[in-house]
């Protein structure tokens, strides 16, 4: 006798979900209409997506089939770090799911990890490379990580569950996102606007020489811990205000992608909090010049052996100087707390 997981959908669920899409889909529109800023976030294309999701979610023929997808997938990458539960296809149904059983320590059990000799910083390492590999190269990739979806097994690799919601690319898509990913790493700043408008998040017919000025993309970086609370209010202001000019929003495809990078965020200020975020991100580039870079080429129309790595893009997005050469998530987490601090004190007066 195999041990294994069962998961069963609760009675009325389904009822339920649609009811609470009804009265969703009549509340984004008026958020929209009476907050500005919430025109950003896009709350009509958060709607549709939770849509499509959920009801994806509520079938677990589904979930079952997108398991065996990503396996695949992880497979072909000969990704060995994360490992996917097998489901036995002939006790799936629509709400009944029978998988494999997995064991480990909890995300967030770090003292559990290090006292089992498991190097936490491997385990996020592993973490990014896989997301960013299934996302880039195929188009897919796991649309709902947080601490109750994965767990740290004994041999230090990673079991990823709940499948119910995965995100998907599309060609043009995936394209588009491989471009505003590449662009980040080599300093295009043109390229990246370029790509978040095919994503979605800019309108076809956008000026993007203008955006590029007036968001101040082409001058210095300004370090936001050298300006008062002020100053600080002021600049986020300026910036939102321009984007709404602009008609800017969250891609619906981005999504899952920006809600999964919030959760590796966290991650990482649990489990790697003096990772050096400049060098990993060097370190994941050349990884994946050397293993993906000819196919990427390839799919992009460039030469991959003329492409240099160039993280200035990616330290302004820091908000530091291009000459900082190294920076830990608890230096960035300190930043961040210092800057929150400025313009809570200066909007509390």
């Amino acid at each position: 006798g195999e041990q294994v997981v069962v998961k069963v959908q609760r009675p009325r669920v389904s009822t339920l979900v649609r009811k609470d899409l009804k009265v969703m889909s009549w509340l984004a529109p008026f958020l929209v209409g009476r907050i500005k800023i919430a025109a950003l976030a896009n709350p009509p294309a958060l709607v549709e997506l939770f849509a499509e999701t959920i009801v994806e979610e509520l079938d677990f023929r589904l979930e079952a089939a997108n398991m065996l997808d990503i396996a695949s997938i992880l497979a072909d990458l000969k990704q060995e770090g994360y490992v996917i539960p097998r489901p036995h296809p002939r006790l799936v149904t629509r709400r009944v799911i029978v998988m494999e059983r997995l064991d480990g320590f909890k995300f967030d059990d770090v003292a559990g990890m290090k006292g089992a000799g498991i190097d936490t910083e491997a385990v996020i390492r592993t973490g990014m490379v896989a997301f960013m590999e299934g996302a880039l190269l195929y188009g897919v990739f796991h649309g709902d990580l947080h601490g109750g979806n994965l767990f740290v097994m004994r041999d230090g690799r990673t079991a990823l569950l709940d499948f119910g919601i995965v995100g998907r690319l599309t060609g043009v898509r995936r394209l588009a996102f491989l471009r505003l990913m590449l662009s980040a790493t080599t300093n295009d700043v043109k390229g990246q606007i370029t790509a978040l408008r095919d994503l979605g998040a800019l309108p076809m017919d956008t000026d993007l020489d203008a955006v590029i000025k007036d968001l101040r993309l082409d001058q210095p970086t300004i370090d936001p811990t050298t300006l008062s609370g002020e100053e600080l209010v002021k600049e986020v202001q300026r910036v939102v205000k321009a984007m709404l000019a602009y008609g800017a929003r969250m891609p619906k495809e981005l999504m899952l992608y920006v809600k999964n990078m919030v959760f590796l965020d966290g991650a990482i200020a649990r489990l790697a909090p003096d990772l050096d975020l400049l060098g990993e991100i060097a370190q994941i580039s050349m990884l994946f010049a050397q293993r993906h870079g000819e196919r990427l080429g390839r799919e992009l129309g460039i030469d991959h052996s003329q492409v240099e790595i160039n993280l200035d893009s990616v330290k302004a997005g820091l908000g530091v100087s291009s000459d900082t050469e190294r920076m830990t998530y608890r230096d960035l987490q300190k930043r961040r707390e210092l800057i929150q601090k400025r313009m809570r004190e200066h909007v509390g007066r």
